[in-house]
């Protein structure tokens, strides 16, 4: 029997794929923070765009560790078909952010396009460090800083910043930049409501991205489900 953590994490992953098998274009945030999930809890991420659907479960295992996995399913530009990819993905909490000022994390992943299909290596490999800094009067800033290499792509250096503010007791607007490579900075602005404080969270994001002669905008909405702690 697989402990009642994993469990969870598991049962999380296949809601996920039930509820979310359409396309979307985008995430949640582009610019990720020292702690996603609480201590001793599990989480799950969902978002839908126009050309790709995410989800992305996530569990706390240690107190300075997050595992995630996830899937994601991409337009193709023909009709009825699309790619999957899936991913795995760990969080090194060096200075956990809900409980320092000044929060430190390092984080490292893989993406795989077809799962059972030998490859030499994996579609993408990635690695990022992220620092926040409280600021006051209901302020956070995020930065992070790291690499990416997508297969038979070059190594290409990732950035983004962010800043949060609160603006009621349940609503949050989040504003935030991120670049890769030599591309052109995608933006994004996100307004993130509590519906269920700490356990059901909706975003809605606008982005504005993609190639020089090719930028585009769209919204997408997106949801976090996080458990009660499920261990001490």
């Amino acid at each position: 029997m697989l402990p009642r953590p994993i469990r969870f994490l598991l049962l999380l992953g296949g809601l996920g794929l039930g509820l979310f098998s359409t396309p979307l274009h985008a995430q949640q945030v582009l610019v990720d923070d020292p702690t996603s999930v609480p201590r001793g809890a599990a989480q799950l991420e969902a978002w839908h765009s126009v050309e790709e659907s995410w989800m992305a479960p996530a569990l706390r295992v240690h107190p300075a560790l997050e595992l995630a996995a996830g899937a994601a399913f991409f337009a193709t530009g023909i009709e009825d078909r699309r790619t999957v990819e899936y991913s795995a993905e760990g969080k090194l909490l060096l200075r956990p952010g809900s409980a320092h000022r000044i929060g430190v994390a390092a984080v490292g992943g893989v993406g795989v396009r077809q799962l059972g299909v030998p490859r030499d290596r994996p579609a993408s490999v990635y690695g990022y460090g992220v620092v926040s800094q409280d600021l006051g009067a209901g302020l956070t800033a995020y930065q992070n800083v790291g690499w990416v290499n997508e297969e038979n792509g070059p190594h290409e250096l990732t950035w983004g910043a962010r800043l949060d503010g609160s603006l009621l007791d349940r609503a949050t607007l989040i504003g935030e930049v991120y670049g890769e490579g030599r591309s052109a900075p995608s933006l994004q602005a996100v307004l993130r409501t509590a519906l269920l404080p700490d356990r059901i969270e909706m975003d809605v994001s606008v982005t504005r991205g993609g190639s020089v002669d090719g930028r585009s905008t769209w919204a997408t909405l997106g949801f976090t489900f996080m458990s009660a702690p499920l261990y001490r």
